[in-house]
């Protein structure tokens, strides 16, 4: 309940080691399938809007771990530290499918490369502001967040329709 999978783990480390200085953990977190279903039972006992059902019905498991460094680094270059995400990342089956760079900022979302799915999807996502360092995991059926997501852009069409008439 309190350690990373080992995905999450990699891309965390590969993160650290290229901003020098000490971490100190926050928080880590991982809730996996049986609460994930515990908490999608026990919310069928309760009417809620279709959008936070849907996004409870998606969820399979998910982990999240905050980080704070110290101190501010000396130096820190997010594209080195991208490139290494990105080939231990890919060592262990998974590509980056989103990598932004911008100022104080970097954010990295990886996917595995094989597996996957909309009914069985993971991805891996690291987010370092500043001295902050963010490391989520998460898997899960994205069926019911498509569904929303289709409802919303036919109604979204509709009133375009409409507004253009």
């Amino acid at each position: 309940m309190f350690r990373l999978s080992s995905e999450a783990t990699v891309l965390r480390q590969t993160v650290m080691a290229g901003v020098p200085g000490v971490w100190d953990k926050k928080v880590a977190l991982r809730v996996g399938w049986f609460t994930t279903g515990l908490v999608r039972t026990g919310s069928r006992f309760f009417h809620l809007p279709a959008e936070p059902r849907a996004a409870l019905e998606a969820v399979r498991g998910v982990e999240v771990s905050v980080y704070n460094l110290r101190a501010e680094p000396e130096s820190m270059d997010r594209g080195v530290i991208l490139e290494r995400a990105d080939k231990a990342m890919s060592s262990r089956g998974w590509t980056r499918v989103v990598g932004v760079i911008q100022e104080h900022d970097l954010v990295a979302v990886y996917i595995p490369c094989k597996g996957t799915s909309p009914r069985r999807m993971s991805c891996c996502v690291a987010v370092l502001n500043g001295r902050d360092l963010v490391v989520v995991s998460a898997h899960g059926n994205l069926e019911p967040l498509m569904a929303i997501a289709e409802k919303h852009l036919d109604q979204a069409s509709r009133d375009h329709l409409l507004a253009w008439r």
